[in-house]
């Protein structure tokens, strides 16, 4: 397994999450996934931090997710090999509940690794392991809704 994690990513991040929450967010379908309350990212500060950390990737995928309490999630624990070769995933919410967070488990999904969300802290981890939200039912309401920013990075090799 391999996960890393850094904090203070984000140089400013209140400002940074202020323009983030003056976006729309919509559901977006992708084949047979779909990515609920969603936004669009691209070329901004977190994807040019990530893709200073893995050079011999590119950005398959960029967005973030506002997930408000009971919002109804396609999946809770899965992988994301479909989608890229590693997963990161930025924590936005400045308030949240003290167990949220990402678990990763091994192939009998039993846990084997919980991170808790830090306001500005990511994670990347290989995107054939087995992870959830470590809240089922997700936080808050409009804007304090838990929000994370999502990167699926592929190999351009």
């Amino acid at each position: 397994m391999n996960l890393i994690s850094f904090d203070n990513v984000i140089k400013n991040p209140k400002e940074y999450v202020s323009d983030i929450l003056k976006k729309e967010f919509h559901d977006f379908v992708d084949g047979f996934k779909v990515f609920k309350n969603v936004s669009a990212c691209g070329n901004d500060e977190f994807e040019k931090f990530v893709l200073n950390l893995f050079p011999n990737h590119e950005a398959k995928w960029n967005f973030v997710r506002k997930s408000p309490l009971h919002q109804e999630e396609p999946n809770f624990i899965h992988n994301d090999a479909m989608m890229s070769d590693i997963t990161v995933i930025l924590y936005l919410s400045e308030v949240h509940p003290a167990n949220d967070g990402t678990t990763i488990y091994d192939n009998e999904e039993k846990p084997i690794c919980t991170v808790y969300s830090k306001f500005n802290r990511m994670i990347a981890f290989d995107s054939d392991l087995l992870h959830s939200r470590n809240i089922f039912d997700n936080f808050g309401e409009g804007d304090s809704s838990r929000l994370v920013q999502v990167i699926f990075l592929e190999s351009k090799v």
